[in-house]
């Protein structure tokens, strides 16, 4: 079997493969579980069996070992492609794929507009300190985030020079209310999204994607490679900016 074969397979027989892997058992019991008809699971055992990706033993059929890697290997796949029109605008290139395995995606709807912002919120609750670049800033979070700073949190802010110059002229005290809090610095480079890391029990990184001013989604991740990821991004946009320097006066 080719890899066109079994990604047809599990396309068509995944729902009989994940019943075998959540629980083992014969073939009867996987016809009262399912919602497909008995001849329809019947083919489908028939088939993952052909392909290796379940075998029977004496309590039913139990999933192979292989079975059990190309289900999350499938599962990963359909993940991915939850995240098509988040990832539309950005650059090719500008985030590590691996960074986006097994992400959190928390989408604004009708519903709760600020769903997204709230997953921040909590994201930066949870944590002593965080690192991030933006390419916005509602003055009207400033508060917010004080509260945050003022319970604990420390944190390294880069922004844009063009949004540092619109809080200097329109918002000076929230400008100031932020660098007075935080380590600030603004980057004349485009930042196609926003990104945050943070340290503490729980360290986590969030991807905050934007149509223009429109926060379109937000993806949170703890693996190892999006934290290194997130870390590097960071850094990067750090060692090209300079020191905003705020007038307290």
């Amino acid at each position: 079997m080719d890899g066109d074969d079994l990604a047809e397979l599990l396309r068509l027989r995944h729902g009989v493969l994940r019943a075998v892997v959540e629980a083992p058992r014969p073939r009867h019991e996987l016809v009262d579980a399912l919602p497909d008809s008995k001849s329809t699971v019947y083919k489908g055992l028939s088939q993952l069996e052909a392909a290796g990706l379940v075998e029977r033993s004496e309590d039913g059929f139990v999933p192979t070992l292989f079975g059990t890697v190309a289900l999350a290997r499938y599962d990963a796949l359909a993940d991915t492609a939850a995240l098509a029109d988040l990832l539309a605008d950005v650059p090719a290139g500008a985030v590590d794929p691996a960074a986006l395995v097994g992400a959190e995606i928390v989408r604004p709807d009708e519903t709760d507009v600020e769903r997204h912002l709230d997953a921040l919120w909590e994201l930066l609750g949870d944590a002593e300190h965080a690192r991030g670049v933006s390419p916005v800033v509602s003055p009207g979070y400033v508060e917010r985030f004080r509260a945050l700073l003022d319970s604990g949190l420390t944190a390294e802010l880069v922004l844009p020079t063009t949004v540092v110059r619109s809080l200097r002229d329109e918002h000076p005290d929230a400008l100031a209310a932020v660098a007075e809090r935080t380590t600030l610095h603004e980057s004349t480079e485009s930042l196609p999204f926003g990104v945050v890391v943070t340290e503490g029990e729980h360290p986590r990184m969030a991807i905050e994607l934007r149509d223009g001013p429109l926060v379109t989604g937000l993806l949170t991740n703890d693996t190892p490679d999006a934290l290194r990821w997130a870390e590097a991004t960071v850094d990067r946009f750090r060692a090209e900016a300079t020191a905003v320097a705020v007038d307290r006066s």
